[in-house]
């Protein structure tokens, strides 16, 4: 081969290579052109979990997979349509944005697509129901002169039985902090209480033992505050301002009161500190598996941490909530008023996705299992009351 096409081979040879080494570099480190701009840009990706697995992945219209977990990998940065599908259960639809360089995480939870099922046609006065989903306790009356009931409802086996024969003039029943007693209320004033397995009446001094939530303080009108003070040795804890307090929930850790004016208190029972907090205290509930709350005013619902004073907006409804209740997984929030049942996650993405669980019913109240299977609830659908169960999921 004559020397000079030899150094032009080589020339070409090492060009390729200058120019095609950093570009193979870079195709490898994940930098693509972009069409739209004629930039070279690093891309992003998605990576997308169900709850449960197994739904198709679309992405701006293009199904890119049969099936989750999936990791959509070389995006360039932007907005993307993602639908998650999967037979039986309601679509999950999001705008999601992919930033250059990153990943973005989706967990999403699926609720089923389902009718509700009736367990129990009842009429009640009252029902409450037990945190685990399990029991519903029904207030009935069921003709005139006659006392009213208290009946418990187990939606596993599905038999109800009378626990007791209680006064006309209870108006409510609501279970205790450790779920072993039923309040029973005229006008929300507590006046008894019996036991939930075997309907007896408790003493007194039972009864004070189970309406108060935070027996290790007492709380002392001094005229000008109201002294917190621990009940073992009497040391002042804090001083509040001259109200009545009312201890609206205990969980692991924590308490939060409520003073007269509606104003809500955090109780470290670690520390024994008390800080007041700007949260809500119409609707409030603990979640079981992290330290965190739901509170509402009947409309505007808050995700509060205790631990860093996180407040995070989750919602504002036009129709005021008659319930909320945290989904077993923690990552939604279930949301009732007085006509439907909906969803709201906790994760946002450009929105919070909300899916309706049921709609054009009478909703009284909600209760939730364990398992996340199942949803509970008192109310009417298609003119019959009483005590059904929604299937969500798994």
């Amino acid at each position: 081969m004559h020397r000079k096409i030899r150094h032009i081979l080589f020339l070409i040879f090492v060009s390729i290579f200058v120019i095609g080494a950093p570009v193979i570099v870079l195709y490898t480190a994940g930098y693509r052109l972009n069409p739209t701009t004629w930039k070279v840009q690093h891309t992003g990706v998605i990576a997308i979990t169900t709850i449960p697995g197994n739904a198709t992945v679309s992405v701006n219209g293009t199904l890119v997979s049969d099936r989750t977990p999936f990791v959509d990998q070389r995006l360039m940065p932007g907005e993307y349509d993602v639908l998650l599908s999967r037979n039986g259960y309601q679509p999950w639809q999001q705008r999601v944005t992919v930033e250059s360089g990153q990943t973005t995480y989706i967990t999403a939870l699926l609720f089923r697509d389902t009718v509700p099922e009736l367990l129990l046609e009842e009429q009640a006065i009252s029902v409450t129901g037990s945190m685990d989903g399990r029991f519903v306790y029904l207030l009935v009356h069921e003709a005139e002169e006659t006392p009213s009931q208290v009946w418990r409802y187990d939606t596993v086996t599905r038999l109800q039985r009378k626990l007791a024969d209680v006064s006309l003039d209870i108006t409510s029943i609501t279970l205790n902090n450790n779920q072993n007693s039923i309040l029973l209320s005229v006008d929300d004033d507590v006046t008894s209480a019996i036991d939930v397995n075997t309907g007896t009446t408790l003493t007194s001094d039972d009864l004070a033992n189970v309406t108060n939530l935070l027996p290790e303080f007492t709380f002392v009108d001094n005229g000008a505050n109201v002294e917190m003070r621990t009940s073992a040795t009497n040391t002042l804890v804090t001083l509040l301002p001259l109200s009545t307090y009312t201890t609206i929930l205990r969980q692991q850790n924590i308490a939060i009161l409520k003073d007269s004016r509606d104003r809500a208190y955090l109780v470290d029972l670690t520390t024994s500190s008390v800080t007041q907090i700007d949260i809500p205290t119409a609707l409030i509930t603990a979640s079981s598996n992290e330290n965190i709350l739901a509170a509402s005013d009947g409309n505007e619902v808050v995700v509060y941490t205790p631990h860093n004073g996180e407040k995070t907006l989750l919602t504002r409804q036009s129709e005021p909530l008659v319930a909320l209740a945290w989904h077993p997984s923690d990552r939604a929030i279930l949301l009732a008023t007085s006509s439907r049942i909906f969803a709201i996650e906790r994760d946002r993405y450009e929105t919070r996705e909300t899916t309706t669980l049921l709609s054009d019913a009478t909703i009284v109240n909600i209760w939730t299992d364990t398992s996340g299977r199942n949803l509970t609830f008192f109310g009417a659908v298609n003119g019959i009351q009483g005590i059904w169960r929604l299937p969500m999921g798994q």
